[in-house]
């Protein structure tokens, strides 16, 4: 079996999920690994089914965004993946055609951050090189916005998806 040319994994943010959420989930772990990510890392509330075929980490109950992305950026320490597509629960523009759009625009700038143009960096899809993995799990504390003031960040227009 060869290698992704570029291998990037996923985390799906579920850690305000309920159980009336599970379908959701399931779809976004399952479009997720559909755009190529691997592994799929979901961050997931007790009390709500995992998605099979995913890496599963379990939040505290109410906790933080921050605190999901932690567990779920810890599993893929030992992974070849040089970027993170993170899709929160209530993401907006999830479709195929979008999480690709996101993708593509990483791949063309490996350095950068990459989220649509009209989104609230804390809310949206966000395509993160490997080298602002530290950054996420620490400068994140403050939100996305403060990520994205350490770096460059590439906005993809949002009829792209």
């Amino acid at each position: 079996m060869t290698a992704p040319a570029f291998p990037f994994a996923g985390l799906v943010i579920a850690h305000d999920a309920g159980a009336a959420d599970s379908a959701r989930v399931a779809e976004l772990a399952l479009r997720v690994a559909d755009a190529g990510a691997s592994p799929v890392v979901v961050a997931l509330a007790p009390g709500v089914d995992a998605p099979q075929d995913v890496r599963v980490v379990r939040t505290r109950e109410a906790g933080s965004a921050i605190a999901a992305i932690r567990l779920g950026m810890a599993q893929l320490t030992n992974t070849v993946a040089r970027a993170v597509l993170l899709v929160p629960l209530g993401a907006e523009r999830t479709s195929l055609v979008a999480l690709l759009a996101i993708v593509d625009a990483g791949k063309r700038d490996e350095r950068a951050l990459v989220a649509f143009s009209n989104a609230r960096l804390d809310d949206a899809v966000l395509f993160a090189p490997r080298d602002a993995w530290l950054e996420l799990v620490t400068v994140g504390e403050g939100g996305m916005d403060a990520v994205a003031a350490r770096r460059r960040v590439v906005l993809v227009a949002p009829g792209t998806g």
